[in-house]
């Protein structure tokens, strides 16, 4: 119960990117139970998490701004759409190596995203030392 309401807390007063990093490693996490669930031969639950991670990817795509994220956005926007025809095939097949795929993808996205996070935060020192710097 109070890691549910931390949990809710946290999402609510998140920045909007931290809620994609958060989402990111939901999906890894869905993805990792969805693998478990498969190698034991749980249907159900594999089928619900690797539905959960659909979700996720739905609510990433549509997140997208397409108008100010340019190339990115629709890199991304394709990326989404693939991500998601193969959680189709991870359910239909009962297919690990997909679900590996898409966690694989997750994963190395979240790795971008927090390095992207990180340069706009800190932006490299150059930039820093490149303001004009005058004192009146």
């Amino acid at each position: 119960m109070m890691k549910d309401q931390y949990i809710e807390n946290a999402i609510k007063t998140a920045s909007p990117a931290k809620l994609v990093e958060m989402m990111y490693e939901k999906a890894i996490e869905v993805l990792r139970d969805a693998k478990d669930a498969l190698n034991k031969g749980d249907f159900i639950t594999t089928n619900e998490k690797i539905k959960r991670a659909q979700d996720i990817v739905t609510e990433l795509n549509i997140s997208l701004d397409m108008e100010k994220g340019g190339e990115i956005s629709r890199a991304l926007r394709s990326m989404y759409s693939y991500m998601y025809r193969v959680l189709i095939e991870a359910t239909v097949k009962k297919d690990g190596s997909k679900i590996d795929e898409v966690r694989q993808y997750f994963e190395e996205l979240l790795d971008a995203w927090r390095i992207a996070m990180k340069s706009a935060t800190n932006p490299p020192k150059q930039d820093r030392d490149n303001h004009l710097n005058i004192s009146i």
